[in-house]
């Protein structure tokens, strides 16, 4: 029997056969590609560090830079282990759809995690070699103002990385949410990420929800991964084939947390 991975962490995902259920419309628009298999830079970078202080939460995030598109969805947290599901946007009424189901597992201190395919009922181990080995505190509360419908003070801190470089964060940190970040900018080697925080809730998610379900399929690397999903999803649309799920986003909370603890 196919797991699905509904504890607490939801996902909001209406789990269908691909082969019966979607129409063509419907299956371009969850078909996986390469890439889909590698998070975003703002999830193994230093712009969520600040991160590993809160015990629990759950909010809606949007990333951009100068150049490139904006990667966008849905993130929780605990004491700096993360998980991040993104979305894509289809043109059929303006509904939202998961590219094959992927989302992520990620720890902050051990810069290790894995990516998941709901879909694939599969997953296989990430990393990243670029650690962070001091933070130094430049400015506090530097200045009020209002962000994404908080108030917040401003503030920054210079990190120190192991593979030599820096990164400079500017923090906003909403004074009536125990001071959690609305917005991070990340500057490091020439290059800005800008992360904003929207559907905030403080919530304790249980441990357990940061490991793999014990009956997905370990994969040796992403790659392999991406790599068995386009294989499964071709052979899908060319002819009959296996139950293959096909993820859509409902009109649920993606994250399923319950409701926010008062700051």
């Amino acid at each position: 029997m196919k797991h699905t991975y509904h504890t607490l962490l939801g996902l909001g995902l209406a789990l269908a056969l691909a082969a019966g259920c979607a129409s063509e419309k419907h299956k371009d628009a969850a078909m996986a590609r390469v890439g889909d298999e590698t998070p975003p830079d703002f999830v193994t970078g230093p712009a969520l560090v600040s991160l590993e202080h809160f015990d629990g939460f759950s909010a809606d995030v949007v990333a951009t830079t100068a150049n490139g598109a904006p990667a966008s969805g849905q993130l929780i947290g605990l004491m700096g282990r993360l998980i991040y599901q993104p979305w894509t946007t289809a043109a059929i009424k303006k509904a939202k759809y998961y590219r094959g189901g992927m989302f992520f597992i990620w720890d902050t201190a051990t810069q290790k995690g894995y990516v998941l395919s709901e879909a694939l009922q599969g997953y296989a181990p990430i990393s990243s070699s670029a650690d962070v080995t001091n933070q130094v505190e430049l400015t506090k509360d530097l200045a009020s103002e209002n962000l994404n419908g908080h108030p917040c003070h401003r503030g920054q801190v210079m990190l120190a990385l192991s593979d030599g470089s820096s990164a400079r964060l500017t923090e906003w940190r909403a004074d009536d949410l125990r001071h959690f970040p609305v917005r991070v900018r990340a500057e490091s080697a020439g290059r800005e990420i800008t992360v904003d925080f929207s559907n905030i809730r403080l919530d304790l998610p249980p441990r357990d929800i940061f490991l793999p379900p014990g009956s997905f399929t370990r994969y040796a690397s992403s790659m392999a991964l991406i790599n068995e999903l386009m294989i499964r999803e071709s052979t899908l649309r060319s002819g009959p084939s296996g139950p293959l799920a096909a993820p859509v986003e409902t009109g649920e909370h993606p994250i399923g947390m319950p409701g926010g603890l008062h700051p």
